[in-house]
């Protein structure tokens, strides 16, 4: 008895040193923009997948970005999700060029949470940016590249593009503790 309980102590002791993200999210609400749709047309939607929900969104991709196309990024968290509440985190992404985005929080964040559920192209094929219609279905991201540790509440990640056409997608979650020891 002794020696399982060690063993179970040890276990716990490993399982809380690894690095792993401790929360799960909820996506609450997504919206999209653009300001030219024959450009880029833009629809997001929420899709309930039994108990929880996903995010499926369709680019109609029809411009070409060049060294204008600029891209920057938000992010804000409420504890109680009032707009009013929401404050700035220091988790941005700095405002520039659409090919160093690609070569960076594309291939780092981006590609890596969505490549499983899209027809996005794989870094390295990502500028020029392929004129296409990509589709992402219900897509759940797993948390690779985001932070390890993140309080609970509600956060608000807004992305931009501007150049040729300027548009933006608002994502809004509820993070809370993934207490689960088992992962």
């Amino acid at each position: 008895m002794f020696v399982n309980s060690r063993l179970v102590v040890l276990w716990f002791l490993l399982k809380c040193s690894l690095a792993a993200r401790n929360w799960i999210y909820e996506p609450l609400s997504v919206e999209s923009k653009t300001s030219d749709p024959s450009k880029l047309n833009i629809e997001a939607a929420l899709d309930r997948n039994g108990r929880d929900f996903t995010i499926s969104i369709n680019l109609d991709w029809n411009y070409d970005v060049d060294e204008t196309t600029m891209v920057e990024a938000f992010s804000y968290r409420s504890a109680s999700g009032n707009e009013k509440d929401y404050t700035l985190l220091p988790w941005t992404m700095p405002k520039q060029t659409y090919e160093k985005y690609t070569e960076t929080y594309y291939e780092n964040i981006v590609y890596k949470n969505l490549a499983n559920c899209s027809n996005l192209p794989a870094p390295g094929n990502t500028y020029p940016w392929p004129r296409a219609q990509y589709k992402l279905e219900k897509c759940v991201a797993n948390g690779d590249g985001l932070p390890e540790i993140a309080p609970e509440g509600y956060y608000k990640i807004i992305f931009q593009v501007s150049g040729e056409v300027d548009w933006e997608f608002v994502l809004i979650s509820k993070l809370t503790s993934n207490t689960n020891l088992l992962g």
